[in-house]
């Protein structure tokens, strides 16, 4: 089966930084998306919509992942003990 291909108009200083290889192009958009659904969830969890295992259930990360970038984005994770330990979370 053909893999789907996109096309998206981006500005030309854009456009020169991106590799040129399909497979290096690909990864970052992977990289990208990983960190938009991640900010989203961030924002979703400071705005009070779920706990923070929610949000990176969201951002399809562990809560071990979540944690540090919570920090990272400036916020104050409250998370249980218990949370921590569960490996599905």
């Amino acid at each position: 089966m053909p893999r789907p291909t996109i096309s998206i108009a981006v500005s030309e200083d854009l456009a020169r930084q991106l590799p040129s290889d399909p497979q290096e192009r690909q990864e970052v958009l992977v990289l990208g998306l990983r960190e938009w659904r991640v900010r989203k969830a961030l924002e979703a969890y400071k705005q009070g919509q779920g706990s923070l295992a929610h949000a990176a259930h969201q951002a399809g990360i562990s809560l071990r992942e979540m944690i540090p970038l919570a920090y990272a984005h400036g916020l104050t994770p409250k998370v249980e003990p218990m949370e921590i330990d569960n490996p599905s979370l």
